[in-house]
């Protein structure tokens, strides 16, 4: 993982959205928190995350679950 890899948070937002899930939904699927997903897709900051490392690894596990490839949503 690059250092200065950053979330195209629009990509997540978008593919949720036309998955027709909730934030509820994907956070189950998932097993993580809603306040983790709708940070991934709402935040610049480390609300709910620790690092970036971890934000990082959080959103590969939801774009994983969305059926969209890395290159997609990270930077």
């Amino acid at each position: 993982m690059k250092a200065d890899q950053r979330i195209i948070k629009e990509i997540l937002s978008a593919a949720r959205e036309e998955q027709g899930l909730s934030h509820e939904v994907l956070a189950k699927a998932v097993c993580l928190s809603k306040w983790y997903i709708k940070e991934l897709e709402e935040a610049d900051t480390f609300l709910t995350f620790y690092t970036m490392t971890i934000k990082i690894q959080a959103a590969k596990r939801v774009g994983d679950y969305l059926g969209l490839s890395k290159d997609q949503y990270l930077k």
